[in-house]
């Protein structure tokens, strides 16, 4: 948390839509002819759980529920089908309450602003809260969709279960990039509880507070904007600090959910450009209109990706940029003791690689998309066909993660962010000097 000042294989089960999921025809449409594709056996080492990408992300899906990120039941189920969003269930429960508390700090925060007045650092409160609660309903809307998403995701997936393609193990890499993302989270949030509590040790100590009881100390001075609006109570402060690591975590696990999509899709490109690359003497008309089959599902898949997870993207990007720039200046500013200081550098570190990394994953995409055109212009001209000639166009633009058309995620985007963090930067730096000593309450403010 940022501190405030501080062959053709069918699944077990029909994967088939039903009149209300069924997707509209895209502009590709026209170049699937199934009739001219050979689909060779089954990959019999095929193992569902480890390689189909519903099954695979499921169980990282399945512990966010706690935190009520993704209210969608049967998650786990082995056919795409099966998942329900039921609006009365505990995990729509979880969110509602993630959701309510985000609200309602954030409206403290506000009316707090409103009293004491508007810096640079303050206003991180509201705007961390109000951006979490929006990725909060967003994934709310994403559960709704998924069923829909996931039995398109399976049918554009199936075809790289038949041999050549073979096994990838796509389980042990969603599995592997969640521990790696979320044990860095733990560990973040664990030394922010631990920095947060010996401020407020500090304080007591300097301020000589008659404490009796730590429990409402700690809850007063972290939750400030709140308990100025409201009396304190046990209660509520054990669901501030619920709504605090919900929160969290989602800000966390959005980047680590746009990884693991795009690293879904990125996969399956692997797979065609490897299985391109081993062929490229290859002049049969059937293959090449078997590789533009798969290479048109792809565009399909990320086209649909794009509309449904686009919304996620631009909240996540918007708020990893806003913090960056925050931290950023926070950097400048004297921490008053050592472990202030530990707690900075690590926060600033890990939102620096999460939001490289993030980044990297979904420009993986459009890189392998790329390489598609690469490999097929190395093609000699006496192997030239229709279907290879109709592969060759389809490529050679690419296909990238996109922000709702906004922006798209390629390599570049990291020279755009970098110039974009400079000049607003500039701007906070300008705010910050202007608002000096401005949303600064009164010190030793507390009451037992």
């Amino acid at each position: 948390m940022i501190e405030v000042g501080f062959g053709f294989r069918m699944v077990p089960g029909p994967v088939r839509s039903s009149n209300a999921t069924r997707p509209t025809r895209s502009r590709w449409h026209w170049l699937r002819k199934r009739g001219n594709v050979t689909f060779v056996r089954p990959a019999a080492e095929i193992d569902d759980r480890k390689e189909r990408f519903y099954l695979a992300i499921a169980s990282v899906l399945r512990w966010a529920r706690l935190f009520g990120v993704f209210p969608l039941s049967n998650i786990a189920a082995t056919d795409p089908d099966a998942f329900r969003f039921h609006h009365f269930s505990p995990y729509i429960v979880l969110s509602a309450l993630s959701i309510v508390g985000g609200l309602f700090i954030m409206a403290a925060a506000l009316v707090r602003l409103n009293r004491v007045g508007i810096n640079a650092m303050n206003i991180a409160e509201p705007i961390f809260f109000g951006m979490c609660t929006l990725l909060q309903l967003l994934f709310v809307r994403l559960a709704q969709a998924w069923r829909g998403f996931m039995v398109y995701w399976a049918e554009r997936e199936e075809m790289f279960f038949a041999r050549p393609y073979g096994a990838i193990n796509l389980r042990r890499k969603v599995i592997g990039l969640a521990v790696c993302i979320l044990t860095s989270a733990l560990v973040e949030h664990v030394v922010y509880v631990i920095n947060q509590a010996y401020n407020v040790y500090q304080e007591s100590l300097t301020c000589q507070y008659n404490v009796t009881n730590p429990l409402k100390l700690y809850g007063t001075l972290t939750f400030g904007s709140v308990y100025q609006s409201v009396p304190y109570h046990h209660l509520l402060t054990m669901y501030l600090l619920y709504t605090t690591i919900s929160l969290t975590f989602i800000w966390t696990f959005t980047d680590l959910f746009i990884m693991l999509v795009a690293s879904g899709i990125a996969c399956r490109f692997g797979q065609l450009n490897k299985r391109i690359n081993s062929n490229l003497q290859n002049g049969s008309e059937a293959f090449w209109g078997e590789m533009r089959t798969h290479f048109v599902g792809l565009i399909e898949l990320v086209e649909r990706t794009n509309r449904i997870v686009g919304p996620l993207l631009i909240a996540s990007c918007a708020n990893d940029m806003y913090f960056l720039c925050l931290q950023t200046l926070n950097a400048l500013e004297d921490k008053p003791f050592d472990i202030n200081d530990w707690y900075f550098r690590y926060s600033f570190t890990f939102l620096i690689l999460r939001t490289s990394v993030k980044l990297w994953f979904a420009a993986d995409v459009d890189e392998k998309s790329v390489r598609t055109h690469k490999l097929v212009q190395k093609i000699r001209s006496e192997h030239y066909n229709d279907e290879l000639e109709i592969l060759r166009i389809c490529s050679s633009g690419g296909v990238s993660i996109s922000g709702m058309g906004f922006f798209t995620i390629t390599r570049r985007i990291f020279l755009t962010m970098a110039g974009s963090i400079l000049t607003y930067e500039l701007v906070l730096m300008r705010f910050h000097r202007s608002s000096k000593g401005v949303g600064v309450d009164l010190p030793c403010g507390y009451i037992d």
